[in-house]
């Protein structure tokens, strides 16, 4: 029985844009700030409470396009797509997560990086 709902949960927290990896939060940080450099995003694990906003930050040298799983559709997590376009420097804050729920994001312009792609969760 633990075993099931172990699986249960893992197919619950989504997958990653190419459909094949599991994210999963561990040992989430407790912040609202996802800073992008050449290294990739950071943390990619994050915890916040429902309502409140998350802002990117890109410190690279070049554009980054973030965005909700799953890839192209966008569909998962809609707000995190409000991130969208940032050039070098540029900084967004996405609408308030409502829902308590996990929330995986990638950047769009490179989907296939594991290094900029991370996972919200929402708590109630």
């Amino acid at each position: 029985m633990g075993l099931r709902r172990l699986m249960v949960g893992l197919v619950v927290l989504g997958v990653g844009c190419n459909g094949d990896t599991p994210v999963a939060p561990i040992n989430p940080t407790e912040t609202n700030t996802i800073t992008i450099t050449a290294a990739g995003a950071s943390p990619q694990q994050i915890q916040i409470q429902a309502g409140e906003r998350v802002l990117f930050v890109n410190n690279d040298d070049v554009v980054h396009d973030m965005s909700s799983d799953n890839h192209p559709s966008h569909l998962e997590c809609p707000e995190l797509n409000q991130a969208g376009f940032l050039s070098p420097s540029q900084s967004r804050e996405i609408g308030n997560l409502v829902m308590a729920r996990n929330c995986v994001f990638h950047d769009h312009l490179d989907a296939q990086n594991p290094s900029l792609s991370g996972n919200i969760t929402i708590l109630e």
